[in-house]
């Protein structure tokens, strides 16, 4: 059952290809005409009218949101959508050095950032529901939206905002061809990306197909520190990565009249190469031990999806209904040495995760005057599953035993999710916008763990909504808003199981807790936007707050006899900032143009914990992040260039982990710059130099850890370093 759907968009997919070669033979009894200089002049004409339309998309719409265009998505021919968002406000990564994994809107941990693809939440086949950035790749990006905060008309589950990646999806009748080849380091990457769109007289069709190589050469160097500072111990670990990603999207568009069916599956698969060689020594140099680990990941999300569209004379209505699988796999193999090279212990362990989920949704839009009420509802099955087996041996030649499995290694989790909603999009009085909303969010779930022991939970959340929309002037707009929003517990923090310890307050038993509710932020936004003549640039600056209540903490309890320690929703947590955004057209006339682009977040947040009492930072989260470019174009010869500049200060945190152990660690600035360089030949063929990571990059941490009772636990300090990627790409439209 768990490969039906991608079974389904494989055959889908692949099955369209016949469509594509016959419309091909159609188009070209017309391809004289489709060469003539008047289409020619429209294909150049694509490029410069698309950040102004995203421009007047994000000035006219009635939520606070970012629309980065097609243009700003291709600029430096980023190979995933993490490279994209690092130079978006707000954004802040985990992850090796120079590379942008695992996104933190606004500092907020995983779990807090809702990710969409065409306008539906997708599968993270990882247990804080959220998928790696780097694991799609931004080659078929026809732009991205930054949701601040929700509407009633989309998924709550988005605390820290919503980014909605739209795929390529325009018919214009043009092939499109674009290869890339360059150097991280040592390693190689590039890609090959083909794109196929033809309209005919009742269908729109689009066929995409990209493969990505990518590679992540770091280097990390770690101190042991004891309590008084001092290196006891020296570890040296290069970890390259090799990466692949293919991504298949075709899209097809039937015209009824004034209906529409529109099919849009997509399914991308990748690879994870990771070899590790890493040497400890003590402080004076002396080898005590070696690893060598070699990591395979394998990668799959799949969906396949379609939407029926209609007009009638009341209003609009839509349906849609999808299914779709994330899934991840992991085969780990790792022998280590002593100092003498002699080997004790071999390791491997296998893991697999499947995240499917069936969707279906229906919703309706009708003007009634100054109105325009929207209400729909919703159903999502996720089906989320867990499998980690591991065997170790203790030399070179016993073979692998294997081990007992842990808490959180074996689990199913089947959650059901409801909603319905309703909004009004008012039109106060001229120039004057409300949207007011309530949507009723209904989750059941049942978690199985690995003994077959299943427990319910269940929730509903009515989460209201209110933004206001006031254009001062015909370029300056003013916005607030005010929404409820939801973060689901992690999908660990369910699993039913009970790890027997020793059931007292020193060493508890250990357990998740299905009752767990959603953690409940309550949403503020304050924002204004000047928009220069013409939608040729924008000022933005907005303010945030979000108070969460139900914030989820562990803690350990008397549960008949025995102590147990499990999560609840015990705290409290509040984050607030600013948010700064600009585009500025210094040059616009004349053979020049010249254009600044920029930003600058600043991030605060604390968390209340209800078992200690004290008042802790949010972890990872940097004060601040800034980012500024320059574009430049020579119209008469058509020579392109530009620079962004990536900053992250010196901070540091001061956290506790999910363990209890209070963490204080403290990250050194670091600066990324990438550069391009773009000549255009023609409508129909350009060539782009790029570097990225320039200054190679390095993060350096120092982490100090203590126990409950404030004895030191642990401290280290550590440096990765990475290469820059260097790499030239050659794109070709007829």
């Amino acid at each position: 059952m768990r490969r039906t759907p991608l079974a389904l968009a494989l055959g889908m997919a692949w099955g369209l290809f016949p469509l594509a070669v016959m419309a091909q033979q159609n188009a070209n009894e017309t391809s004289d005409s489709a060469a003539s200089p008047k289409p020619v002049k429209v294909l150049a004409e694509v490029v410069i009218t698309d950040v102004r339309s995203a421009q007047v998309e994000r000035k006219n719409s009635e939520i606070q949101k970012i629309v980065i265009a097609e243009e700003d998505v291709e600029r430096y021919g980023d190979a995933t959508v993490g490279d994209v968002l690092r130079r978006l406000p707000g954004m802040s990564f985990t992850g090796p050095a120079g590379v942008s994994k695992d996104v933190r809107m606004r500092g907020l941990d995983k779990g807090y950032t809702q990710f969409m693809i065409n306008g539906e939440p997708v599968p993270g086949a990882t247990q804080e529901r959220q998928m790696q950035v780097d694991r799609l790749p931004a080659d078929m990006i026809e732009r991205i939206e930054i949701i601040r905060n929700p509407s009633a008309e989309y998924d709550a589950a988005a605390v820290g905002g919503t980014i909605n990646i739209v795929l390529k999806n325009k018919a214009e009748d043009l092939t499109r061809l674009r290869a890339a080849y360059g150097k991280n380091g040592s390693m190689d990457v590039g890609d090959v990306v083909v794109q196929w769109s033809r309209q005919f007289d009742d269908l729109d069709a689009v066929l995409a197909l990209s493969h990505t190589v990518g590679a992540e050469d770091v280097i990390e160097s770690k101190d042991t520190l004891n309590a008084a500072g001092a290196v006891t111990a020296r570890e040296y670990k290069p970890k390259p990565v090799k990466k692949t990603e293919t991504l298949l999207t075709p899209r097809l568009t039937w015209r009824l009249g004034q209906d529409s069916i529109t099919f849009d599956p997509f399914l991308s698969s990748g690879t994870e190469d990771k070899v590790e060689t890493a040497r400890a020594r003590t402080a004076a140099g002396v080898l005590t031990k070696g690893t060598d680990k070699n990591e395979m990941k394998r990668d799959l999300l799949g969906r396949v999806a379609v939407r029926y569209d209609s007009k009638a004379d009341w209003g609009t209505w839509h349906a849609r209904l999808g299914s779709q699988q994330g899934r991840s796999s992991k085969d780990a193999y790792s022998v280590e040495t002593n100092g003498t090279g002699v080997v004790t212990k071999r390791t491997q362990e296998i893991e697999n995760i499947y995240d499917e989920q069936t969707y279906a949704s229906a919703g309706a839009s009708v003007p009634l005057g100054k109105h325009t009420l929207k209400g729909g509802t919703e159903y999502r099955l996720t089906d989320y599953e867990k499998n980690k087996a591991a065997a170790e041996a203790s030399n070179a030649t016993n073979p692998l035993v294997p081990k007992a499995a842990g808490a959180n290694d074996i689990y199913t989790i089947v959650e059901r999710k409801s909603a319905v909603y309703l909004q009004d999009e008012w039109r106060l009085a001229d120039k004057h916008w409300l949207t007011p909303g309530i949507r009723y969010e209904f989750t059941d779930r049942n978690a199985s763990d690995r003994t077959g022991l299943s427990r319910p939970g269940s929730h509903v959340a009515a989460n209201p909504s209110l933004h206001y929309r006031w254009e001062v002037q015909k370029d300056l707009v003013l916005r607030s808003s005010l929404a409820q929003t939801l973060k689901l517990p992690k999908f660990d923090f369910v699993n039913p199981l009970v790890t027997t310890k020793s059931g007292t307050v020193a060493a508890p038993d250990e357990a998740g807790n299905a009752d767990l509710r959603p953690e409940l932020a309550t949403g503020l936004e304050l924002g204004i936007e000047k928009y220069f003549k013409g939608n040729r640039g924008v000022l933005g600056a907005n303010l945030y707050q979000r108070d969460i209540k139900d914030y989820i903490e562990k803690d350990t309890r008397l549960e008949g006899t025995r102590w147990v320690k499990r999560p609840y929703n015990a705290g409290k947590a509040t984050v607030w900032g600013a948010e700064f955004d600009m585009r500025v057209p210094l040059l616009d006339k004349g053979p020049n143009e010249l254009t600044l682009t920029g930003n600058h977040s600043e991030m605060r947040g604390q968390i209340t914990s209800a078992v200690s009492g004290r008042t802790y930072g949010v972890k990872d989260m940097p004060p601040s992040t800034t980012n500024l470019g320059m574009d430049w174009r020579h119209r008469p010869s058509r020579w392109s260039a530009g620079f962004a500049v990536n900053f992250s200060p010196r901070y540091t945190t001061d956290s506790v982990n999910d363990d209890g152990v209070r963490e204080v660690k403290t990250r050194n600035d670091a600066t990324q710059l990438d550069v391009y360089l773009l000549k255009v030949f023609s409508p129909k063929a350009e060539l782009r130099f790029i570097a990225k990571n320039l200054l190679s990059v390095k993060k350096e941490e120092s982490t100090t850890k203590y126990n409950a009772n404030g004895t030191f636990n642990a401290g280290e300090t550590k440096v990765e370093s990475s290469q820059p990627t260097l790499y030239v790409t050659f794109e070709s439209r007829f």
